[in-house]
């Protein structure tokens, strides 16, 4: 018993003796609790800028946009949408990531202004895209798991885009402090004034987007007074690739060439560019493959085909034209992630003044738009004559504007989806002849499935909220 009673004690002499270093113990070295912010928002840029071009832009804001169309796997080019998670997921799921920056720029030992107004650029830019493929999403209540909240409320659209506007409005004060920054920007390098230029361009594209809803024409105006917003292409916000690795290439130049070829030329744009004799069709597309063809024959496939109606289009793969192989796959650095041009600012303003929302020529703001698009796709393309041709040149309709802003919305996510639910131009987008949703072009995606099962509550509010949950159910700004 006593041998028993000593082994007893100096065992829990033992334990503790391990808990008063319990925590140096078991703390690794190598894999630190906290993260600066400059590691963190490299990251959180290259996870965005993929999400924008391959996720959005090639897989579907092209598509739905007729831009270019599935010849393959067609279901989306159908209309036939079920749940969509992968993009609610990447979004959500780089949030925590953008507070860890904000928290860190916010706090008394790391305070950083700069550090402050990067963060709340990007978490506006997601949650713009979150609730205009969505709608009502949680936005107020959203990453409040460290708090216990892990089923937080929906807020209405109108909410969430005035709390996007009052952020990219404090983004662009704290910016313009100019507190040096320790690095990670891999989109500006560090350039604060092209941050603020970025924080307004922002602002005018959702200010636009709300423009059939409320007032907005001062916020615009004092903008374009300011000239603070991004004027050049050596100002757009793209990321490049260095292409060192298969992890920072263009995605789609590191996957299969099968999944590549899925892509072709759409119809609807081959009849826009050839047209009006636009050298984008050669900067994005390649004649047929058929020997038989002549070699400079384009050919677009209609969208919204079945698969069998698609595979056996004009007869055959060979005699549609595929997406330019040279640029797009074969090279992995040729492609820029855009999260916004300056052409497309340009059409902002262009059609701003054309609605009468602010002062200015529009004709002047709308041909730049378009020698802007051209130079950024490198296109040595006669502007001028290009701009003299009648469909092109500027005659005060808005669908004149927004056609153009529809071609330089190439691979820039799901913009030119969104201005089409917004003004229902350009009016050559119509539902394929094997589309699945009642001729009509789809207005939102469908919550994911687990929101269903892990927030029913606040997924069925919300429902009830706006309607139903389905494609075809508009949200706050287009209705």
């Amino acid at each position: 018993m006593k041998k028993y009673i000593t082994l007893c004690a100096i065992a829990l002499l033992s334990v503790v003796g391990c808990t008063d270093d319990f925590e140096e113990i078991n703390t690794n070295p190598n894999q630190p609790e906290e993260v600066s912010s400059d590691l963190v928002l490299s990251s959180v840029i290259a996870t965005l800028a993929n999400a924008t071009v391959d996720d959005s832009g090639w897989d579907k804001g092209n598509i739905v946009a007729q831009l270019t169309a599935k010849i393959n796997f067609t279901g989306f080019d159908r209309y036939n949408w079920g749940s969509e998670s992968g993009l609610w997921n990447t979004y959500y799921g780089i949030l925590p990531e953008i507070n860890i920056i904000l928290e860190n720029a916010m706090m008394e030992d790391s305070r950083n202004t700069s550090y402050e107004g990067i963060a709340l650029v990007l978490r506006s830019y997601v949650f713009a895209n979150l609730t205009d493929n969505w709608g009502d999403v949680p936005f107020s209540e959203a990453i409040k798991g460290s708090e216990g909240n892990f089923t937080p409320a929906y807020d209405t659209q109108e909410e969430i885009y005035s709390g996007i506007l009052a952020d990219l409005r404090t983004a662009e004060t704290q910016l313009a402090i100019g507190q040096p920054i320790l690095g990670g920007d891999v989109l500006y390098g560090g350039d604060l004034t092209k941050w603020r230029q970025l924080a307004n361009s922002l602002r005018l594209r959702y200010l636009m987007r709300i423009s059939g809803k409320t007032s907005v024409g001062a916020e615009m105006q004092a903008i374009l007074d300011s000239g603070i917003f991004i004027a050049t292409n050596e100002d757009n916000a793209v990321v490049e690739y260095p292409a060192t690795t298969t992890i920072d290439s263009w995605p789609i130049s590191t996957g299969r060439i099968g999944g590549f070829d899925e892509h072709r030329m759409s119809e609807t744009s081959e009849g826009v560019l050839k047209n009006f004799g636009d050298g984008r069709l050669e900067a994005w597309f390649q004649p047929t493959d058929n020997p038989d063809d002549d070699p400079a024959l384009f050919v677009g496939l209609t969208n919204g085909l079945s698969e069998d109606n698609a595979s056996t289009f004009n007869g055959g793969a060979s005699n549609v034209s595929r997406i330019n192989q040279a640029f797009f796959y074969n090279s992995p650095n040729s492609v820029k992630a855009a999260i916004i041009q300056a052409a497309e600012v340009h059409f902002i303003f262009a059609e701003a003044i054309q609605r009468g929302l602010v002062t200015g020529d529009a004709e002047t703001f709308y041909n730049e738009g378009v020698r802007l698009s051209f130079e950024y796709w490198n296109v040595a393309q006669d502007v001028p004559a290009y701009l003299a041709q009648d469909g092109v040149s500027y005659d005060g309709e808005l669908e004149t504007i927004i056609t153009q802003k529809w071609l330089a919305s190439f691979l820039v996510g799901l913009e030119a989806w969104y201005d089409f639910r917004r003004t229902g131009f350009p009016s050559v987008i119509v539902p394929g002849p094997d589309n699945v949703n009642s001729d009509q072009v789809p207005v939102r995606f469908m919550y994911p499935d687990s929101e269903q099962t892990l927030n029913g509550t606040n997924y069925s509010a919300a429902v009830s909220r706006f309607g139903a949950d389905d494609i075809n159910t508009k949200g706050w700004w287009e209705q």
